[in-house]
């Protein structure tokens, strides 16, 4: 299992919250011991999957600005923090793969575009509106 599993299987509804501890949900350790659906712990590990940025850009074949550009018009957002394992103050943001798996389908991008765009050029995605200026 993956680390974002638990809070996977709450999303999804099969393992309630009953609680938090310094800002961190408190998951209820009985409904996990009676969750004997592998597929579903199994979907939930697979989905709930957390990537650091650059890691969540290869998976989805984009350059590191493509990536961002997805990021400032709102249509993908970070799931969870984490700390540094260098500097204990800075905070590392982490996608999770089911949100990667839904933006790759999504047909409003032209993936292939995008991927074909050479290094140095101005990415189709560039075009998005940011995520204030579609909310005005």
């Amino acid at each position: 299992m993956h680390a974002g599993t638990a809070a996977e299987l709450a999303r999804r509804g099969h393992l309630p919250v009953v609680g938090e501890h310094k800002g961190y949900p408190l998951y209820c350790g009985l409904a996990l011991e009676n969750l004997t659906d592998r597929r579903k712990v199994a979907r939930a590990s697979t989905a709930g999957q957390l990537h650091v940025r650059d890691v969540a850009a290869r998976i989805l074949g984009l350059r590191a600005a493509d990536f961002d550009h997805l990021i400032r018009a709102g249509l993908l957002a970070h799931a969870d923090t984490a700390r540094s394992g260098w500097n204990k103050h800075d905070v590392v943001l982490l996608y999770r793969q089911a949100d990667l798996d839904r933006i790759a389908r999504s047909h409003r991008i032209d993936w292939d575009a995008i991927r074909a765009t050479p290094r140095g050029r101005r990415s189709p995605l560039a075009a998005l509106p940011t995520r204030e200026a579609a909310t005005r």
